[in-house]
């Protein structure tokens, strides 16, 4: 090579552009983070020493090319800053905390005084859809009633809830349709 190593490869560069994006598309998933990331190894390549050889150019920038765009996206995805890691470390946890714990057996012993005094089939309804998770039409099914049975009375208990016990938040915030398995 009589040519530099970094002139080299971004003559390559430009004459297999396309090619080389098209590649790099298919390894990021994007084609703004690929055009981004040639972009950035055309910059790097300017920049680049002229020691050395590559004997498969094309691998070479592809894989430049690559690392650029995993670095970007790394560096876009951080979650967390690292001061803001340490400040989590000292934050208490409140899951254990006695209060809360008396407070949430208080809660389910009104709801089970709550639930006792429903209509049976209403019961069957709510605990159905809110403590196993299924679904209306599955309620419907299984119960021998339509939808808009196990929907109206599914309503009719999370209002009688709300009511009932107004200093639950659990029970002031309930839905009344929609899919819950999960």
């Amino acid at each position: 090579m009589s040519e530099g190593l970094g002139s080299t490869l971004r003559a390559r560069l430009v004459a297999r552009y396309v090619e080389l994006r098209g590649k790099l598309e298919r390894i990021v998933g994007s084609r703004d983070d690929a055009a981004d990331a040639m972009q950035e190894t055309w910059l790097r390549l300017t920049t680049m020493s002229d020691g050395g050889t590559v004997n498969n150019a094309d691998a070479y920038l592809l894989r430049m090319a690559a690392n650029i765009a995993t670095d970007r996206y790394r560096q876009d995805n951080v979650l967390l800053a690292r001061g803001e890691l340490s400040e989590l470390v000292h934050i208490v946890d409140e899951a254990g905390d006695p209060e809360r714990i008396a407070g949430a057996r208080s809660d389910v012993e009104a709801l089970s005084h709550v639930l006792a005094r429903m209509p049976a089939r209403r019961r069957a309804i709510l605990v159905a859809a809110r403590v196993h998770g299924e679904l209306n039409s599955e309620i419907a099914q299984s119960m021998g009633v339509s939808l808009s049975t196990v929907e109206k009375e599914l309503r009719a208990a999370l209002e009688y809830c709300k009511k009932h016990l107004p200093e639950v938040e659990a029970a002031q915030r309930g839905h009344f349709s929609g899919p819950r398995k999960y």
